[in-house]
């Protein structure tokens, strides 16, 4: 039987910069990706995007965000669109940016998540604890936050008809999660990925480099894709998914030499730098280099706890 534990910020390096998803002031804007295909995206970066599809009976909505304030406003955006009912809202993964909205929509949508998710997302007081350095510390954002569990639950693959539209969901394993789910519409082609994909640089939050290569792998073999959503960046096309292969190939080669040559886990984290010359990489000007840095260190030292 799999055992399951939250995520602590006694997991991360010292010294490592908390996640920004303060929502406050967030404004999610509508964008249209095909007929009935709908991406939310923030006005303030890193804080969560979202999505909705509309069918000829019902409406599936991606992510439920991360405070009621911001759940409300997913539903205003949806019935700017349609007024057909909300029958399905999928969860990305379990942590609270994604899942602690789902308390906000109607009792009769059904929150659907993997069973990795539906495991972990019982860990509520650990994960509002995790969450609220992220957003300053100002627990007034989660106020009146309650646990929503699933009412479905899928391993690797469900496929949802709406009416005239299909939703595919499908985990290809643990990547920045235990349970990451891909939402994916072949007629838009386009996936939701929440964690799972992003800018430049992806973090192995939950796994390791070896295990969020295998899943990237085969998600670029799966799937036809013209536009990813992911949680915290703006969309991007599907040929990312090269640059992550690349990055995590050689996180992963850097690892396994370092723990074949005897170094501690400091010195791996010390020794095994971000190559800024490369495609995932950002700009050496970025106003957040030392963040991305920090995400490097992190994927270096998961990796080589899992390795060694």
């Amino acid at each position: 039987m799999e055992s399951y534990k939250p995520l602590n910020w006694s997991d991360f390096p010292d010294g490592f910069t908390p996640f920004f998803l303060n929502p406050t002031g967030a404004h999610l804007e509508t964008r249209e990706l095909g007929t009935g295909v709908y991406a939310l995206l923030s006005s303030i970066p890193n804080v969560d995007n979202a999505g909705f599809v509309v069918g000829e009976r019902e409406v599936l909505v991606i992510d439920a965000h991360i405070n009621i304030a911001m759940a409300r406003q997913i539903l205003e955006r949806v019935r700017e669109v349609t007024d057909k009912p909300i029958r399905y809202l999928v969860n990305s993964n379990y942590h609270g940016d994604h899942t602690f909205g789902n308390c906000a929509f109607p009792s009769d949508t059904l929150i659907v998540q993997h069973r990795r998710s539906a495991a972990l997302v019982e860990f509520f007081e650990e994960e509002m604890a995790f969450m609220l350095p992220c957003v300053g510390n100002d627990a007034a954002i989660f106020e009146g936050v309650e646990l929503r569990r699933a009412a479905i639950v899928f391993d690797n693959f469900l496929r949802l008809d709406l009416g005239g539209i299909e939703v595919e969901l499908h985990h290809f394993g643990p990547a920045n999660t235990p349970g990451d789910t891909v939402t994916y519409v072949p007629s838009a082609r386009a996936a939701w990925t929440g964690n799972m994909t992003g800018g430049n640089l992806i973090v192995a939050l939950e796994s390791d480099a070896p295990a969020y290569m295998n899943a990237i792998a085969q998600f670029a073999r799966s799937l036809a894709i013209d536009t990813l959503i992911p949680a915290h960046n703006p969309p991007s096309s599907g040929a990312l998914l090269g640059g992550y292969l690349q990055y995590l190939s050689q996180v992963t080669n850097a690892v396994r030499k370092a723990v074949r040559s005897g170094w501690s886990l400091a010195e791996a984290m010390k020794n095994i730098q971000l190559d800024m010359t490369q495609p995932y990489a950002p700009p050496a000007e970025h106003p957040r280099i030392d963040f991305f840095r920090d995400l490097h260190a992190y994927n270096v030292q998961k990796t080589y706890q899992s390795l060694s």
